[in-house]
């Protein structure tokens, strides 16, 4: 008899401290995560939720960026499709292909959590600089946690998988530009 699935709530509650753990580099960090094809699933949900919540986030804070939602969800869209391509590549190339879709949950979670907390940041009304740097930091703290712990990389191909996301990230931009006119 199988046990039933945690709800979206305790899946949540789990990577979250998943998502703790991996920041510090607790080796049982993966272990906070369902990295099942329903775990991914799951990931997205709480992925797609973080967005609502980062626009609404910017709604209220009136930042007068002049950038219009629907042009930073199709960034950032075309941005996240770069990266996870660039993943996939790096993943298949070493022969972690079975890796993907762990890597990619966890990220999401990754993703998710961080923008959230941005968001509630940004609300505050806090220094940019500072939040960014902190962010920064986290972000590429948890990253590599993710690529070291769950996808299980050698500190080489750790950096493989950074430069060919900076390179997927340049070829999303390049896509950018042809589509999205830049305001001069």
């Amino acid at each position: 008899m199988s046990a039933t699935p945690p709800s979206l709530q305790q899946e949540t509650f789990h990577a979250a401290q998943g998502a703790w753990r991996l920041l510090i580099g607790r080796r049982d960090a993966p272990g906070y995560f369902d990295t099942s094809l329903r775990g991914l699933v799951s990931s997205f949900i709480a992925l797609f939720a973080s967005i609502a919540i980062t626009l609404g986030a910017a709604a209220l804070s009136q930042t007068g960026t002049g950038v219009s939602s629907f042009a930073l969800v199709v960034t950032n869209a075309v941005l996240y499709a770069a990266l996870v391509a660039a993943s996939w590549v790096v993943l298949q190339a070493v022969g972690k292909r079975e890796k993907f879709v762990p890597f990619l949950a966890v990220d999401n979670w990754l993703n998710a959590f961080i923008s959230i907390v941005l968001a509630l940041v940004g609300l505050m009304g806090l220094s940019g600089e500072m939040v960014m740097f902190a962010a920064i930091v986290a972000g590429l703290a948890a990253r590599i946690n993710n690529a070291r712990l769950v996808a299980e990389l050698s500190v080489g191909q750790i950096v493989m998988l950074m430069v060919a996301q900076v390179i997927g990230v340049f070829i999303g931009l390049a896509v950018l530009g042809l589509f999205i006119p830049v305001p001069v």
